[in-house]
């Protein structure tokens, strides 16, 4: 049986240093990978990173099996019968996972791997490429809870045991070790993970526990009392990595939220600071993306606010206020269709908070003649958030 290791890609801003090697001759890329050391440039993504390429790779496949899996939800049945998309999304699935001569490892062991004499070995930053473990989850719950024909025990089965061994790994390896307790954005998209992988396998309690262990925990360090997030403003990319944080804030407040309707949701969730996911995002919107050079990501903003809206309302108009300052034509995004609120309005008028919908518990009502459409927001409203924001 042959099974493919993920992720031997580089370890993204490590570059090499050569100065000391004593070479006589310019040195072949081989030499230079493994003889000199390599050092940490912060937001430097070195181009070899992509030689191989799996980390976009499997951000392709969690996009497909979301998408197909929503798509199956549109055909006879409300999804429960067979199409190409549930067709598709099924065997995507056991081209990455289950097949024998194309699965996946259930382990990360050469994820962003530092090159050098030293390395050859996979780093706990690379825990973070499999983030989009959020998305499939969400696809392969809406095939299961839709009882779609082409989502079969069998194939149910095989999923649960392949993320069953790699949920071992990532308790017990270094790498998913350091990963768990990384107090930025790391640790927060450790729990994003993990917490998807325990919906997968029918823990849903456990699902719950991990991410109000994160609300309990990590997040009260994570935010200042004015919102910043200290451990990613210092980084040479603060907009990106401030955003790309509090994207995986959001997830983590969904899964909660889907996982354990009666908790008090991560949505809620206060610093002692008195800080929420709101407070860190208003922040955000007082910084600007060109003050550290990053115009050209200012867009990753969007999805957030999106999401916050579809939780906490906008009854004054800020957000809506904020979307026109930037000619962004929101309204034409599919992430501002699953913040209902402002699906509804048009972005138009003032978007009041409104608690029902934004758990997805008027849904039906929402797209009145869409049922199709309203079970897999039912079934799970929480992950569907753009967290392809890069490393």
């Amino acid at each position: 049986m042959k099974h493919m290791s993920y992720g031997a890609e580089h370890r993204t801003s490590m570059w090499p240093n050569c100065t000391a090697v004593g070479n006589k001759t310019a040195l072949t890329d081989e030499q230079v990978w493994k003889t000199c050391p390599y050092v940490n440039r912060d937001g430097q993504v070195n181009p070899d990173r992509v030689l191989p390429n799996d980390f976009q790779s499997f951000f392709n496949l969690s996009d497909a099996v979301l998408y197909n899996s929503i798509a199956a939800t549109f055909q006879q049945g409300n999804g429960a019968a067979s199409s190409i998309y549930s067709q598709n999304a099924a065997e995507f699935l056991k081209t990455w996972f289950l097949n024998e001569t194309t699965a996946m490892n259930p382990n990360l062991n050469y994820a962003q791997m530092n090159r050098g004499p030293s390395g050859q070995q996979g780093a706990y930053t690379g825990v973070l490429d499999l983030r989009g473990f959020a998305k499939i989850a969400s696809g392969i719950l809406i095939l299961r809870k839709s009882k779609n024909v082409d989502w079969t025990a069998d194939l149910d089965s095989q999923m649960i045991g392949w993320c069953n061994k790699y949920m071992d790994w990532l308790k017990t390896s270094p790498s998913g070790k350091q990963a768990a307790k990384s107090e930025n954005n790391h640790g927060t998209i450790f729990v994003n993970q993990f917490a998807a992988l325990q919906l997968i396998v029918n823990d849903v309690a456990g699902a719950a526990s991990s991410a109000k262990g994160y609300f309990d925990g990590l997040f009260q360090g994570q935010l200042k009392s004015n919102g910043d997030q200290p451990k990613e403003a210092t980084r040479t990319h603060p907009w990106h990595y401030r955003n790309f944080n509090i994207a995986a804030m959001i997830t983590n407040a969904r899964i909660l939220r889907y996982a354990d309707k009666t908790s008090q949701s991560g949505w809620n969730a206060t610093t002692q600071g008195a800080v929420t996911i709101q407070t860190t995002l208003d922040f955000l919107l007082t910084t600007s993306p060109a003050a550290s050079g990053e115009a050209d990501t200012a867009a990753e903003v969007y999805p957030n606010i999106a999401a916050v809206v579809a939780a906490y309302g906008d009854p004054a108009g800020r957000y809506v206020g904020y979307l026109k300052a930037t000619g962004f034509a929101y309204v034409d995004e599919p992430t501002f269709l699953w913040a209902h609120t402002f699906a509804l309005t048009g972005g138009d008028s003032s978007i009041p908070a409104q608690p029902a919908m934004r758990h997805g518990a008027s849904a039906a009502v929402s797209w009145k003649a869409n049922t199709a459409l309203s079970v897999w927001v039912l079934a799970f409203p929480g992950l569907l958030i753009g967290l392809g924001l890069g490393i």
